[in-house]
């Protein structure tokens, strides 16, 4: 898959030897192996800079940024490689997301030459805010009430080390069922629940890896939205 290089702070452990006489190794820095590692897909900081190479004979761009919330696209000149993304407004998230980033490269007008592709997720334990509740005590564990990103791994599976894909199927008792195919075994999915047909009740979230043992199970409730008030 064609990727849109994401700088930040996604790198492996190389070693480089100073072009000094003594050529001593320089300190190891970190690069995440891009099978099984979500931090390639993390997004860290609210200003994310994108860059790319343009090829053969293009002459234009369209980057197209698509999130639950919505859908933000801008367009480049031939010459530009890079544009600093602002991911949201505060130094923090206000709500979790999953992006898809699309650059579609074109030449001689509307021709298309290529297309780069990466996906991204704002999570707010990213950012030292998230609310942890233990399972115990707080029934927020078993609820949804608005769109949700959903993080996936074939390590947290016995078995699935050697998987190649993931699917995850989200089934309402009783109503619609979606199933959800990914490329990677890794990585952040999002759920738009709201204004999507998806109704209130019970729904049934079924993890897999195809090829492989061991699915993973989960069951949450959406309750209707507003305050219920008992009455004696």
């Amino acid at each position: 898959m064609n990727r849109i290089r994401i700088p930040p702070a996604f790198k492996t452990v190389l070693f480089f030897i100073t072009a000094s006489c003594f050529a001593a190794p320089s300190a190891s820095i970190l690069v995440d192996s891009n099978t099984r590692n979500t931090r390639w897909s993390t997004v860290f900081t609210n200003a994310v800079p994108l860059s790319w190479d343009w090829r053969g004979n293009a002459t234009s761009a369209r980057l197209e940024i698509a999130g639950l919330g919505g859908t933000f696209t801008t367009n480049f000149s031939d010459g530009t490689t890079s544009y600093l993304w602002r991911a949201f407004a505060s130094d923090v998230p206000s709500a979790e997301d999953v992006y898809t980033l699309t650059l579609t490269v074109y030449s001689n007008g509307n021709n298309v030459a290529g297309a780069f592709t990466s996906r991204l997720a704002v999570v707010t334990g990213a950012f030292g805010v998230a609310t942890v509740n233990t399972v115990s005590n707080s029934p927020t564990w078993a609820k949804v009430r608005t769109d949700v990103v959903i993080p996936y791994d074939a390590y947290w599976s016995e078995g699935a080390t050697t998987a190649v894909s993931t699917q995850l199927v989200i089934a309402r008792t009783g109503g619609a069922a979606q199933t959800n195919a990914f490329a990677d075994v890794a990585g952040y999915t999002g759920w738009k629940i709201r204004n999507s047909g998806w109704g209130y009740g019970t729904f049934d979230l079924t993890l897999s890896f195809p090829g492989t043992t061991n699915v993973w199970f989960a069951g949450l409730m959406r309750p209707l939205d507003g305050t219920m008030v008992r009455v004696r």
